[in-house]
């Protein structure tokens, strides 16, 4: 399953080389640590079904995905509180880790995630540092490129002192991403609709383990922009794209183009653009922003609900994957629009469905692509296209790879034949010699 998943898609082997700076080399013997840990855990065959993760430890509601960041992320929630060492097997406790993680691979197609510990109430009773390596371990060797944030959330003082211990198994780029954050500006990273009841928000989800329902073709689905145009599936599944109505529920001000320019207010000299969403209609409304590349891209916040005539800006902030004008004119981001008839539904975004929606195609642009080539230290023109020879290279080192594991297997079994073969006829000669001598 994992070699498909290299052989078909390049969008793995990417992660890879993002996640080591586009070391080839690290990138390669990431891969192959990957590919082997996975097979050794038996990652593949992890599942509620089958028995191999312990349900009743799943459905306690320790760890589970629920709600949005800022950008658009996914988040993993970690109620420490609810956790106590002594009282969980540390093996089905990582197996349990390593199932939602997969989970979550599948449902956002390989998206970023936002851990967030939610650490109220907690005490030392409830600290586990072993567990908290190895779900550090997970990001940092096994899952490339699949962390957006670590939010710890009213982290108690009495265990300041071991957060000091865990920044330091953290590399440098991740311990940037640590926001310790408090009811007073958890909205800075986390919107509204997704802050729960007990955070000081709307959201009044109540976690309820459920299965999860696997379909034959979810990797193979994907989203038809136009025709000369697609995307593979992001957040959640939606069915093919319907036609659009006449008239649109959703105004996008100014237009329907994102414009991409530097701004340097932030001191990061970042590509950016921004619309402005107006609910036009006479009931609520909710959206939802996709695009045709996850990684290049930031959003906030890419899902949302609107009362009538209320207005909010988004933000597209480009990460720097590639700059060049070219690549960022083939992209495309979708946005779906849907009513939103029960009210319950406005503070649980999961719950909207999506089966009668409207769609708006937005399309991108650098303006003054000269100096946002020139200026923009994130990378630099060819950046992309290194990127691609660096995948291409990737999949025939792997190629390879295979190619001489298969080799080495039919020579070990040549010699296996040839051992087999002398040891038959040494005991055949002996046996002979023996015969003769007893005979004598």
């Amino acid at each position: 399953m994992d070699l498909a998943r290299v052989n078909n898609t390049d969008s793995w082997l990417k992660r890879f080389l993002i996640h080591n700076d586009g070391n080839q080399e690290e990138a390669l013997a990431m891969l192959w640590n990957v590919c082997e840990w996975r097979k050794s855990f038996g990652v593949n065959e992890i599942s509620e079904a089958n028995g191999t993760v312990r349900v009743d430890y799943l459905e306690e509601g320790i760890m589970f995905p629920h709600g949005f960041d800022k950008d658009g992320k996914l988040m993993f929630i970690i109620r420490c509180k609810l956790h106590f060492k002594s009282s969980k097997d540390p093996e089905e406790c990582k197996k349990c880790a390593v199932y939602w993680f997969e989970r979550m691979e599948r449902l956002t197609n390989g998206d970023q995630i936002t851990i967030f510990f939610d650490m109220m109430g907690s005490g030392l009773s409830n600290l586990d540092m072993e567990f908290t390596n190895y779900l550090i371990n997970l990001l940092k060797s096994y899952y490339p490129a699949f962390l957006n944030y670590i939010i710890i959330y009213e982290m108690p003082w009495v265990l300041n002192a071991a957060f000091r211990i865990i920044k330091t198994w953290l590399p440098a780029k991740a311990v940037k991403k640590i926001k310790f954050l408090s009811k007073h500006n958890l909205d800075e990273f986390v919107p509204q609709e997704s802050t729960m009841v007990s955070w000081g928000g709307e959201d009044n989800y109540e976690f309820i383990f459920e299965p999860e329902t696997k379909k034959v073709d979810e990797t193979k689905k994907k989203v038809h922009f136009a025709k000369t145009m697609e995307v593979k599936n992001g957040l959640g599944d939606i069915s093919d794209i319907v036609y659009m109505p006449k008239e649109f529920k959703l105004k996008i001000i100014p237009n329907e183009v994102l414009a991409f320019s530097k701004d340097s207010s932030n001191g990061y000299n970042e590509l950016m653009a921004s619309l402005t969403f107006i609910n036009d209609y006479k009931d609520p409304i909710a959206f939802k922003i996709k695009t045709t590349c996850l990684v290049k891209y930031k959003v906030r916040p890419s899902v949302g609900t609107l009362i009538p005539q209320e207005s909010i800006k988004v933000t597209f902030v480009l990460n720097g994957i590639s700059i060049k004008h070219t690549d960022v004119m083939r992209d495309k981001f979708l946005v779906l629009v849907t009513t939103v008839i029960d009210s319950k539904d406005i503070a649980d975004l999961s719950k909207i469905q999506w089966e009668n929606r409207e769609q708006h195609i937005l399309k991108c642009k650098i303006v003054n692509e000269n100096e946002a080539v020139s200026t923009c230290d994130i990378c630099d023109q060819n950046h992309n296209s290194e990127l691609e020879q660096k995948v291409e290279k990737l999949i025939n080192l792997v190629a390879n790879l295979e190619m001489s594991n298969r080799i080495l297997c039919q020579h070990m079994r040549y010699i296996k034949c040839s051992l087999y073969f002398v040891l038959l006829v040494g005991l055949f000669a002996s046996g002979f010699f023996w015969a003769i001598f007893y005979h004598k």
